[in-house]
């Protein structure tokens, strides 16, 4: 139904097929708001990871897209832990953020390793690591690199009876071919004697004795559920498998579904394994579909044997595999592992052709309007429009003075929007507030109060009740850090049609409350002073990752360094340049500030300077020049190579006007400095797009004198780019 909410939780394997279902076959897809939650924005393909750790493949290679497979299907993306979840009211129980309210909910979100084995003594957590989750255990493998040519070092333990285990001491050995390595099974445990020929042949050491907690050791001693499932009262089989019935719905929960290795069809117990995780795709997408179009749903009977395949990552130059069938194994041959290597590539190749999808470079004519602050208006025409306002006098600085309280403090404000810039609706609402906030804390504020305004798409209320509460809550939690308070707002309805997802359909406006102690210590956008060294507190290139991101060419990692780098709050930088300026009561620390946002660092830098060099005429002196060191200027990772693909904000073509003031007229002049400039011009061109990207959640600028300059680069998180001068 369209009023319908259903939320993916988990983004394992099945789950990641049905939204490649969705994202190729848009019609297929159920009607309503769809969301997918996952603890990260990507999932590894658990098939090639033991290639990865032989050194077969690279990590990257094996690694599926979510946030961007999610986009591709109209599907809200979150990125957030899953801590629990509450049957009667219907929410899923998300860590560090609010609730998300479901109609329907379907599970997917795989097992830990069982840490319980009798076999085994966790001792040192430093130690010892479980197999999963992958990205934890290879970071360990990685770590133990330093030993790989080492023969006399400590050996490396693996625990674990079952192919997992032994398939990553066979890559462990492709790794590292002179370490000692420990293989520890279970007592009684009856290896096939062909198998325990090639682990000895590869010098891979057995044993069913417990070896030393001292030594480095990866646990895989199988699976088992998370706490929050067990303690969650949905029905379990003994180990810890949520029961469903054969057309995957929950047992005595029609709204509930449960696949891949947390669940487990009643009466057709298999154990754990990727493959009934990847041939329960199709019956739990098609059975969706079904649902939502009011239909009878299908029935699944899943094989009760599956082959597997063995690679034992030969030493030599070539791999070979064994294949199991039950209890039947043969092997190895060359041939069996090139099978299984066709068979991971062909799998993971499948979310190649999601990327594809409208991922060809636009012309200006259909390029893709970019979000967040990329969204505002260019500076010529909203420069040309104020030119002609008579109403009031336009204020220089990033907030307007609204006046004196009783208590002497100064009440200043700011206003700022935009469209949503990611579909975690919760997440932009944070994103808004602290950029927003931005503009009072570049005046040396403190924020008290914020009001908004949240314009919805046209959908059913229900939908439209928890996308408000999450936008609201977001706001409200960037807010409460600061000691300030959502005062209140205004509610719109669009009267555009509804995109998918519909979270993205969301746009959002602040105005924020600020107030500063002092009226002197008040920072001004211009202010700034011979020999002042100019800092900013975080990287730029937010504009040029987006416009990746919207192509779907953005790798997860540099969005996610992102992401992360822009839900920090730069409350607290201000309130320490206020105390250093309490403990220095005669000095003005700051002289001029400002927040780099959509006009880009030269836009924002060329306000400051010619609100400056407009004070220095009127007291007949010689203006200043602002001179830029572009090799220290901070860039997000990933941006330089972002930039040669020909990625960059549609806003950045109308900033681009500021370029003029580069060795440009003496009232509103700036010189670049670059070690590379000279002889690099590719570089010089790169980094003048940089100058001129508009930034979302941006860095805080700030010049002041030399001496302050370094207790505040001491402090963090500023670095120095440029100086003031004549």
């Amino acid at each position: 139904m369209f009023s319908d909410h259903l939320v993916l939780a988990g983004g394992g394997h099945t789950h990641a097929l049905v939204l490649l279902r969705w994202a190729m076959y848009p019609k297929l897809k159920p009607a309503g708001m769809i969301t997918l939650v996952n603890k990260s924005s990507t999932t590894i393909y658990s098939g090639m990871f033991p290639g990865v750790v032989a050194g077969k493949y690279k990590i990257d290679e094996i690694l599926i897209d979510l946030r961007n497979l999610a986009s591709k299907a109209g599907v809200s993306f979150i990125h957030a832990e899953i801590e629990g979840i509450d049957l009667k009211k219907k929410k899923l129980l998300l860590a560090g953020r609010p609730e998300i309210e479901y109609s329907l909910l379907s599970l997917n979100i795989g097992t830990k390793t069982n840490l319980n084995a009798k076999s085994f003594n966790r001792g040192d957590k430093d130690l010892a690591v479980p197999i999963k989750p992958f990205y934890e255990s290879y970071k360990f493998i990685i770590d133990q690199d330093i030993h790989k040519d080492d023969s006399s070092a400590k050996p490396f333990v693996i625990i674990g009876s079952g192919f997992a285990g032994m398939e990553i001491a066979f890559s462990l050995r492709k790794r590292w071919p002179k370490r000692s390595i420990l293989l520890k099974i279970k007592s009684g445990r009856k290896i096939k004697k062909n198998l325990l020929r090639n682990l000895k042949a590869q010098n891979i050491e057995i044993t069913q004795k417990n070896p030393s907690i001292l030594y480095p050791t990866l646990i895989c001693t199988g699976n088992k559920s998370f706490d929050w499932i067990k303690n969650s009262g949905l029905p379990i089989d003994k180990k810890g498998r949520v029961l469903t019935k054969k057309n995957l719905q929950v047992l005595n929960y029609p709204e509930l579904f449960a696949v891949g290795d947390c669940g487990v069809i009643k009466d057709h117990s298999r154990p754990s394994s990727g493959v009934w995780a990847v041939r329960s795709a199709k019956p739990l997408a098609i059975n969706l579909e079904c649902l939502s179009k009011g239909l009878k749903l299908e029935e699944w009977k899943p094989q009760r044997k599956a082959i597997q395949l063995l690679d034992i990552s030969s030493i030599k130059k070539e791999s070979k595999a064994f294949i199991s069938w039950g209890e039947i194994m043969i092997g190895p041959f060359g041939f069996l592992s090139r099978l299984k290597e066709l068979i991971d590539k062909q799998f993971i190749s499948k979310f190649d052709l999601v990327k594809d999808i409208d991922s060809d470079m636009s012309t200006e004519e259909e390029m893709i309007k970019c979000r967040g602050c990329a969204a505002k208006l260019a500076f010529s025409p909203l420069n040309s429009a104020l030119n002609k306002l008579d109403l009031i006098e336009s204020s220089a600085d990033d907030s307007i003075d609204i006046g004196e309280l009783n208590s002497s403090k100064t009440l200043i404000q700011s206003v700022d929007g935009f469209p949503s810039l990611i579909s975690d609706p919760w997440l932009n609402g944070r994103l808004l507030a602290f950029h927003a906030c931005s503009d009072i804390w570049a005046c040396g504020g403190s924020v008290i109060s914020a009001q908004s305004v949240v314009n919805l798409p046209s959908i059913p209320n229900n939908l439209q009740q928890e996308l408000l509460f999450q936008v609201l809550e977001g706001i409200n939690s960037a807010l409460t850090i600061q000691g300030a308070k959502l005062v209140g707002g205004h509610t719109l309805e669009s009267r555009k049609i509804s995109e998918e997802p519909f979270s993205l359909g969301i746009e959002s406006s602040l105005t924020v409350n600020g107030i500063i102690d002092n009226k002197k210590y008040f920072w001004p956008k211009g202010g700034m002073k011979k020999g002042d060294q100019i800092l900013i507190s975080r990287p730029l290139g937010t504009g040029i990752i987006f416009s990746a991101f919207m192509n779907g060419q953005v790798k997860p990692y540099i969005l996610d360094n992102a992401l992360k780098e822009m839900n920090k709050s730069q409350h607290e930088i201000v309130n320490y340049i206020n105390e250093l300026t309490n403990l220095n009561p005669r000095s003005k620390i700051v002289n001029a500030c400002t927040d780099i946002t959509g006009f880009g660092l030269l836009g924002h830098l060329s306000e400051m300077l010619e609100s400056t060099n407009s004070d220095q005429l009127k007291m007949n002196s010689e203006p200043f020049k602002v001179t830029l060191e572009l090799d220290n200027i901070p860039l997000y990772d990933g941006v330089k190579e972002l930039l040669d693909k020909g990625f960059e904000s549609t806003l950045a073509p109308a900033n681009q006007i500021f370029l003029k003031n580069i060795d440009g007229d003496k009232n509103l002049r700036f010189e670049l400095k670059s070690n590379d400039s000279s002889s690099n011009r590719s570089y010089y061109n790169a980094m003048l797009k940089i100058l001129v990207d508009p930034q979302t959640c941006g860095p805080l600028l700030v010049c002041c004198s030399s001496i302050y300059s370094e207790k505040l680069l001491q402090q963090g998180p500023w670095i120095k780019i440029g100086f003031i001068s004549e």
